[in-house]
């Protein structure tokens, strides 16, 4: 059985459903792997429509034009998030690409960015549409607009939200989300407010005559109603869709990681030991199950499980972990898949 099997993962929704495709870190190359082997395999099937991006969505209009039609796939991916440059990512986004090709326009497959990171690009993207004002320039600059620049840009986004043009109502709405979450209200316990406003952007953005993959860490498709002061992103998409969300975790054993290191006193990725599997964790307990892929109505397990993204300190203690064994339980999942170790990815570099 290979660790996201497609014909047990199409049971778990309907055809134009979304499924979550969790993962243990931001940098587990096998991981990201079997998501994007599982995301190919849906694809040749006819099954998938679009595959949805923890990635800005003002970026994902390049992407996916380069998925879709002539873009330059590798000029759009050079501006993605450090943590998705790598080469198993880009080579299988090109792989989706060849095989976009061999399809009628009408029956590609989408790619969606659904985060509202990189204001700036939401800002030219505008830009590019013709809204010559003021403050995009300020923000498509790298500066912050701010005091009477900010409302001015607030005002001009309100506006253009409920324009007649698609693209150009969702760059706007990109840049209000980022204000509210990250100027309005920049403190911890509103990051929340980001997962609300990825699945906001989800469900107002992608195709309902096929199935969506939604390719995210394992706590944002995580069906939790209180994830960092509201509920995790996965949790809205269950609330909006019911049955038509299933979520699925990637959990695995120890081995490396690509990640950021504070220990070493540098901001770069390099490979990082991941901390180890504790006695009792749902890691462990998967572990002793010897099974790759587990429904959740089948394994019941109360946590903690381990929760690292790109920033791993390789120096912690173990009696220092609070912020790595969180304790939610395994039924934040409809199904777990389970690898035993986990194996650093490597940062992609284009060609030119």
């Amino acid at each position: 059985m290979t660790t996201l099997p497609a014909d047990r993962l199409l049971e778990l929704v309907p055809a134009d459903g979304v499924i979550g495709l969790g993962e243990p870190t931001h940098g587990s190359a096998n991981a990201f792997a079997a998501k994007m082997e599982l995301v190919l395999e849906l694809a040749r099937r006819g099954k998938l429509s679009a595959l949805a991006f923890e990635e800005s969505y003002a970026l994902g209009l390049q992407v996916d034009r380069a998925l879709r039609g002539d873009g330059d796939l590798d000029a759009a991916w050079a501006r993605a998030t450090s943590v998705w440059r790598t080469p198993v990512i880009r080579e299988g986004l090109g792989a989706l690409r060849d095989l976009n090709r061999s399809l009628p326009p009408d029956r590609r497959i989408a790619f969606l960015g659904i985060d509202i990171k990189k204001p700036s690009l939401a800002a030219q993207g505008l830009l590019d549409r013709g809204h010559d004002e003021p403050p995009l320039h300020e923000l498509a600059g790298g500066s912050d607009p701010l005091g009477p620049a900010r409302a001015n840009l607030t005002r001009l986004c309100r506006r253009l939200a409920t324009g007649p043009e698609p693209s150009t109502g969702a760059l706007a709405r990109q840049l209000l989300r980022w204000i509210e979450a990250y100027r309005d209200a920049p403190e911890l316990p509103d990051l929340h407010l980001r997962d609300r406003f990825m699945a906001a952007t989800l469900l107002e953005q992608r195709p309902t005559n096929g199935l969506t993959a939604l390719w995210a860490h394992n706590e944002h498709v995580a069906i939790n109603p209180d994830f960092y002061g509201g509920p995790a992103m996965g949790q809205v998409l269950a609330d909006e869709l019911g049955g038509d969300y299933a979520a699925v975790g990637i959990l695995c054993g120890e081995g490396m990681c690509r990640a950021v290191d504070p220990s070493t006193g540098e901001d770069d990725y390099r490979s990082v030991p991941l901390p180890a599997v504790l006695p009792g964790s749902t890691e462990a307990a998967l572990a002793a199950r010897n099974d790759s892929f587990v429904l959740t109505t089948e394994f019941s397990h109360p946590g903690p499980r381990r929760f690292l993204g790109w920033k791993i300190d390789s120096s912690a203690p173990v009696t220092q972990r609070g912020d790595i064994d969180i304790a939610r339980p395994a039924s934040d999942f409809t199904a777990i898949a389970y690898l035993p170790g986990s194996v650093a990815d490597t940062a992609w570099v284009p060609a030119h």
